[in-house]
Formats: structure tokens, sequence, C-alpha cells
């Protein structure tokens, strides 16, 4: 047991750093957008150095204006109540602020909140409906200035086909049997959400292979685990990156690529492992750039993506519903533009929360037009290896074109406000 104790110690502090490049003029800060929905396997006892939110001062609250479709919001509002109408007895208890927040408390705030949707309220009703019956929180950020960075990710519609052809030759993998997850949760406590994933050796827990020994040795082929083929393999990195993804058939149907498990090893973007070799300069980078650059380079794909070493899961779902997001890490489907991915060590699923932040404006084509400040609700469906602390949230936009670019475009800061019903109003 002592032998097993320090291996599990010695891969969780490998850590799952995420270093997938965006480029425009969000990209100040380092790129890193969200894993959103691999596994976290850092194993960290540190306290958080901020608190992880505080009682926002009535005269500090923002305007809760939300100039979006709102049926999606009543629609995410749904499937929050279909969470907590599913959960356990014995869900644990947060502290927000020194406010102990228990699970039947933010399920009343839900019902609430679908009241005052159902009601069809004003702008101005909406915001004062909000302030009088919620009690609002802060995310302190990650320097408790309240100021948190925003990221996104959303869900890729890629080419790809059921059998293996000439034109469709690299394959994604369902679960391999070997592969094993261990929830620390279960050895201990203060590893809440914690998770580690590796193979089983001469009975010692070790890595589980690589990208390398899977896309370029073959550790995989002809085990009858290969579930679909894609013309290129930067298609792949991106699926694996986003976490699952629409797959559109030659004959015209269409599948969804869901997550099933990952190897847990160090993520790098490949558009990152590119500007590391020198392949590529950091400046005006994108993916189209990154494939041109495979085109013409065959022979350094494998020194470059390799340098990627986790590698993601899948499972087959048909046929794919066109308006139902991915599973989130709450159990039920992400809803885009309304499902946000945070840190569950701090933040509770299903938490409604209101964020704030200069956005990509974008339209149904995918183009980018500038830049705007806007305002929504959103709720915490989600986690992500990246999203770690009170000072990053990880946005899903949902899929198509309008999706890819704003996720490639949004690195903001901005601030996010957690709602809670106030005592007595239950």
């Amino acid at each position: 047991m002592k032998k097993l104790t320090f291996v599990i110690f010695a891969l969780g502090l490998s850590g799952c750093a995420t270093t997938l490049i965006k480029t425009g003029p969000a990209a100040t800060c380092p790129p890193c957008p969200a894993c959103p929905v691999c596994p976290a396997v850092a194993v960290s006892t540190k306290a958080p150095e901020a608190v992880p939110m505080f009682l926002a001062a009535p005269e500090s609250l923002p305007v809760f204006e939300d100039g979006d479709d709102l049926k999606p919001l009543m629609k995410a509002a749904l499937l929050n109540r279909a969470y907590f109408q599913g959960l356990k007895t014995g869900a644990p208890t947060y502290t927000f602020g020194t406010r102990k927040i228990t699970a039947k408390e933010l399920a009343a705030g839900n019902e609430e909140f679908i009241k005052i949707l159902q009601s069809s309220p004003t702008a101005q009703d909406l915001d004062r409906l909000v302030k009088e019956r919620f009690d609002v929180y802060q995310m302190a950020g990650r320097d408790s200035t309240g100021t948190v960075v925003f990221s996104s990710y959303y869900e890729p519609t890629l080419e790809a086909s059921l059998t293996k052809t000439d034109e469709y030759k690299y394959p994604i993998y369902a679960k391999p049997e070997d592969l094993v997850t261990i929830n620390l949760e279960d050895f201990n406590e203060k590893f809440k959400g914690e998770k580690l994933t590796g193979q089983i050796k001469n009975g010692n827990m070790v890595p589980y292979i690589d990208r390398e020994k899977i896309d370029f040795d073959g550790a995989l082929a002809g085990k009858g685990l290969e579930l679909a083929w894609f013309r290129k393999r930067s298609d792949i990195l991106d699926l694996q990156t986003e976490g699952s993804g629409r797959l559109q058939l030659p004959d015209g149907r269409a599948v969804k690529a869901n997550f099933a498990a990952t190897n847990s090893l160090k993520f790098k973007g490949w558009l990152t492992a590119m500007i590391e070799a020198g392949a590529l300069p950091r400046e005006g980078i994108s993916p189209e750039k990154g494939q041109q650059y495979l085109d013409e380079h065959p022979d350094k794909a494998r020194s470059i993506l390799s340098m990627n070493r986790r590698y993601v899961f899948f499972k087959l779902e048909t046929p794919a519903d066109p308006e139902e997001g991915p599973a989130g890490t709450y159990g039920l489907p992400l809803t885009g533009w309304r499902s946000v991915a945070i840190d569950n060590a701090l933040v509770p699923m299903g938490t409604i929360a209101f964020m704030r932040t200069t956005m990509p404006d974008v339209d149904e084509e995918g183009n980018l037009l500038g830049r705007k400040l806007g305002s929504r609700f959103v709720f915490c469906q989600d986690t992500g290896g990246a999203i770690k602390g009170p000072g990053r949230v990880d946005f899903y936009a949902g899929n198509g074109k309008k999706a890819h670019t704003f996720a490639f475009k949004l690195w903001d800061q901005g601030t996010m406000h957690l709602l809670v019903l106030k005592e007595g109003k239950q």
C-alpha cells in the first residue's frame, strides 16, 4: 500500500498543463484555454492563497442585464433542475464568504430563478428581482482583486469516416480495458475531485502509454478499438483538446464523439508545440497555418505532435442531436452560451452565475467583427484540467462556425458573480 501511495503522488504532481495558442487582440495573457472535460490529475493539498469569493456590497453589484435570447437560459435552468433532482443525499457543503452553502439551497435558488424567467421580466425587473431575492458573491480572482480570466471552448464539427480508406486514415480510439482511473477522494477526502489515470504493471500503477506510442508506433492498432478515421491529424488534436465533437460522415449522417477517458499525461497544444519547435512564429499563428506546415513537412509531424503526450479516448453516440451539447461534469448536456467550467473544489455544480467581460463580436459565419463588453447569466456545469483556483472560468460556446471563432478569440479579464437564494426565501 505504501508503494502504491508513492506512485499516486509521483504521477499526480505531473499536473495538467494546457497551452493551446490563441491569436488576436485578446491574446495578451499567456495563451492557455481549458482542456474542459479531461479529469484533473494534479494533486495539491495547498490551501488557496486568496479567499475564493466574498459577499458583494449592494453598491458594488453589477446591473444584471442579459441581452441574449433567454430561451437557452431557461433550457440550461431546467437541466440544472434535473441535476438537483437526481443528486444523491450527502452532497458536500461549500463555503461562500462566511455562509455555508448546501445543495438544497442551490436547488431552491434554481427554482426561484426559473420562476423569474417564467414571468417574462423586463430588463429592469430582471435586475431588481435578482437583487431582491439573491445574495451575490463575487469570485475573488487569482490576486483577490475580484478579476477573473475568461477563456472558452466549443464542440467542433469534423469530417470523418467510420471505415478506414486511403482518404481517411488517422483513427481515434475507444477506451482501452487496461486503462485504470482512481478516484483519490475515495482514499482521502482532502483530494476532493482529483483523479489519477494509468495502468497496472507488476502490481504497481504506472503512467499509461503516450501519444507517440499510440499515434506513431501503433500501440493500439488492430485491437478493435478504432472508432472513426480522419483525414488530418490536426482534426483529431482539435477534437481531443475540446473533449468532444460532431463527426460529419461521407454519407451525410452525423455522430457524436464523446469523451470517454484520457491517459492524463502532460498536455501541450499542437500549435504551441510548433512554436517551441521553431516551425512557425507565434505572431499570426492559426490552425490553418499549422495544418499547412504539416502538409508541407510530413517528416516533422511525429516530433512536433508527440510533444503533446496527452491522449483522449472516445465513445460514439448515434444519431447526433444537433441541439444537444456534450455532457458536462454535472452529468447532463451543456448548453451553448449558458454553461461554464469552474473549479469544483471551490464552486459547486449547478451554481447560478453572472459573468461580465469583453467578448469577441462574431457573426453566424464565424467572422470576427471586433470586440464588445457583454454580460450574461450562466450555470456552473463543467470542469477542466486547467480550471483551477478562483481566477479562471471557461465558457462553453456551443458548436458551429460562430462558436469556433469565439472560442479561439476569448481570453479576457472580467468579473464573475455567484447567486445564492437569500436565507429565509426558501
